[in-house]
């Protein structure tokens, strides 16, 4: 990028002046060459006032996870349900009601999403008012939902040989906090807002103080979404990301959960709370809910849907390993020395389940052709025998006939009047597992995908 010319210069400076902020102005203005004559000083606290006032605790908005006038870092992979938890949150703030069993400030929210667009902001806002109990019309004036999807210039900065410069989008943020008088700001996310190199230190910590201009001339509460990278870390960049907040809340799947739809929420830094803090709960039915807040009979069926899944889940990864391993390890559907559920107890892969619903499990995936039986020939014994093999797995034994090859009916299925035994019905937000539901339903997306499947 070219530098900015004089006459740039004084544009880009008339610009900060219609921003309206004295911090970012100033801290641009620091940023460059220091102008000729006596330069101010750094504004002092001052201590003979401050002798005669008792000092305040911090405030929270969501106490003990997300301290108040500040900026919260909220990290989680893809499918944590990041963007539930702020669009959840908001409307708890807004509606008064406690998030996930904690009690929030009352206060206006705005959420903006640069991922969704505002079907997909209604069809979360309608489920999530169920699942709270609030009528969607109680909350006009006190949430603020916008999203910025296919909007282009996203922005809220942008450097000039390392220099930031706000962006007229920056000013849009600054005029729609102003007019709605909300309190807390959830930005969903940081890939859509920050147009500069994540893993550089200096423009990473100039956006952070950029959107902290905000929390000190507003007094507002910011949350910024944003994602892990691939290789574990609660953050994506530079670690400048996490250095330059005091709060840093992440969302994330337990790990080894049984239920695909666990999530627990914990700080990843708290210099205003006690590191080590998490809560529990649940994606269900396209909102969070803390377990008790479900009904027993839903308590159980969740139960029992991820005991089921996690069992499927565990015999193909079991299969997957022996097959893995090559000829002599691979294991058949019928009683003996090679019986793929006797053989798979007591792995690692097998997460503690027993042989029998091991055997529950291998049923069920004959049942929705997840699993198949394959006839190969075993070079040792001199003779045919039948193995069991994921149902896209290509075939074991390209010698063989094609009768050889064909798929048969497994030997131990359990089957009524020649039927298979039914699964298990779907549960909207239960294990990944289930069933999807059928087209019609008003459940799915024209690409014929759940919405909000994943996040």
């Amino acid at each position: 990028m070219q530098p900015l010319s004089d006459a740039q210069n004084r544009d880009a400076n008339d610009d900060f002046v219609q921003f309206g902020s004295e911090s970012v102005r100033a801290a641009v203005a620091g940023a460059r060459a220091v102008p000729p004559g006596k330069p101010e000083p750094f504004a002092l606290a001052d201590l003979a006032k401050w002798a005669n006032e008792k000092a305040q605790p911090k405030r929270f908005i969501m106490p003990g996870f997300v301290p108040a006038q500040e900026l919260t870092l909220a990290t989680g992979a893809g499918g944590a349900n990041k963007s539930t938890f702020g669009q959840q949150l908001a409307t708890c703030c807004a509606a008064g009601l406690p998030m996930l069993g904690i009690p929030v400030q009352n206060v206006t929210a705005l959420y903006i999403t640069a991922e969704d667009d505002e079907d997909r902001l209604h069809w979360m806002q309608e489920h999530i008012c169920r699942a709270l109990h609030v009528p969607m019309a109680n909350l006009e004036g006190l949430l603020h939902l916008a999203s910025l999807r296919g909007r282009l210039g996203n922005e809220l900065c942008a450097y000039d040989n390392g220099l930031l410069r706000p962006t007229p989008t920056f000013a849009t943020l600054r005029e729609t906090i102003q007019q709605t008088g909300a309190e807390l700001i959830i930005l969903d996310n940081a890939s859509h807002l920050f147009s500069g190199n994540e893993n550089d230190r200096g423009e990473v910590t100039t956006f952070i103080n950029l959107l902290y201009s905000l929390c000190r001339d507003l007094g507002v509460t910011i949350i910024l979404v944003a994602h892990t990278n691939k290789a574990g870390d609660s953050y994506s960049g530079s670690t400048a990301w996490l250095n330059a907040v005091r709060s840093q809340i992440v969302l994330e799947r337990p790990e080894n959960a049984i239920d695909p739809d666990e999530r627990v929420l914990s700080l990843g830094k708290a210099n205003y709370a006690r590191p080590g803090d998490e809560i529990r709960f649940r994606w269900h039915d396209f909102a969070l809910k803390l377990d008790s807040d479900l009904s027993d009979d839903t308590r159980a069926e969740l139960a029992e849907a991820a005991a089921i899944a996690g069992a499927n889940a565990a015999f193909l990864a079991c299969l997957r390993a022996r097959n893995e391993q090559g000829d002599g390890r691979q294991v058949g559907p019928s009683s003996g020395p090679n019986y793929a559920p006797s053989q798979f107890e007591g792995m690692p892969q097998a997460k503690g389940f027993k042989r029998a619903q091991l055997k529950q499990a291998m049923d069920r995936l004959y049942s929705t052709g997840r699993i198949k039986s394959e006839t190969v020939f075993d070079p040792k014994a001199k003779r045919p025998k039948t193995i069991l093999v994921e149902a896209d797995e290509p075939s074991h034994n390209a010698r063989t006939t094609a009768a050889q090859h064909s798929p048969t009916t497994p030997h131990n299925a359990s089957t009524t009047g020649g039927q298979h035994t039914p699964i298990y019905k779907y549960i909207p937000g239960a294990a990944s597992e289930a069933p999807r539901p059928i087209d019609g339903d008003g459940s799915l997306d024209p690409d014929g995908n759940i919405h909000g499947w994943s996040d």
